[in-house]
């Protein structure tokens, strides 16, 4: 159980930390048990580093990222530069205060990688049930008839293009297999469908994971309703604290933040350098 009080400790820090990587082993995990694993993921361990790589959507965000870094990640450092370099594929260290000291991010730098941005992680207790966001949009769970409708927002809302069949049936996959975690919900606007959002919950924790609205429909309340739903669905599915990772000061983390989460801490994200 979490606590209730509002001051943020290193194991806090910790659990939100770990509902991050949870919620890509299952996202990239169902993905990977596709038959024939279409779109060449891999999850390794190095030490207490977690490695995500895949091979078919090189600037996927939840893909070819390593979490879990600190200061004993020096060690494994050239294995995990490897095993991204031997398919050519770039990708980003994401590394939480704490857990990196001069030798390590010295050790990072003399091997190519500067830190060039930072990923925000935000929490909440879910309390009462919310009400008064996005009144003109009605949000409803996405149940498995309408999942290809859900990606379709998806992929459009993030301006990306349709999944081709391979896509669907690896990304369908993960929904099957870990839908008992996951909360699909599909926001709509006089019966059109405007949005979309995805909440995962493990041990206790909800993470108001993606959401977006399609371009006609953005500016009304949209994600505004679809924080909303989630919230209060996370808070009957049990749930005694709420997470999310946003781009620093992002329109959707002032919607979070109006919501009532707050900043719980920063990733810094390292990159090779150009």
């Amino acid at each position: 159980m979490h606590t209730q009080n509002s001051v943020l400790t290193s194991r806090l820090t910790l659990s939100i930390e770990k509902n991050d990587v949870d919620y890509s082993l299952s996202r990239l995990g169902g993905m990977r048990h596709a038959d024939d694993n279409p779109l060449g993921v891999e999850i390794r361990k190095f030490g207490a580093a977690t490695a995500f790589r895949i091979e078919a959507w090189p600037d996927f965000w939840y893909g070819n990222r390593v979490l879990g870094v600190d200061h004993s990640s020096e060690a494994h450092l050239e294995e995990i530069i490897d095993f991204f370099e031997r398919l050519h594929l770039s990708f980003r260290f994401e590394i939480i205060p704490g857990m990196i000291n001069r030798k390590l991010a010295s050790r990072l730098h003399g091997l190519g990688f500067c830190q060039v941005s930072f990923n925000t992680a935000l929490f909440r207790l879910p309390k009462a049930n919310l009400k008064g966001a996005g009144k003109s949009f009605v949000v409803k769970e996405a149940l498995p008839d309408e999942w290809d409708l859900f990606l379709d927002i998806y992929q459009d809302g993030f301006e990306l293009p349709r999944l081709n069949l391979n896509e669907r049936k690896a990304v369908r996959s993960w929904l099957e297999n870990d839908r008992s975690r996951l909360y699909l919900c599909i926001a709509r606007l006089s019966d059109k469908p405007a949005g979309v959002g995805i909440l995962f919950v493990n041990e206790g924790i909800g993470l108001l994971a993606d959401a977006t609205t399609l371009p006609e429909f953005r500016g009304k309340g949209c994600h505004a309703a679809m924080i909303h739903d989630r919230i209060n669905q996370s808070r009957k599915r049990g749930c005694d604290l709420l997470t999310s990772f946003v781009e620093f000061n992002s329109p959707s983390h002032t919607n979070l933040e109006k919501a009532g989460l707050r900043v719980a801490y920063t990733k810094s994200m390292w990159y090779l350098a150009e």
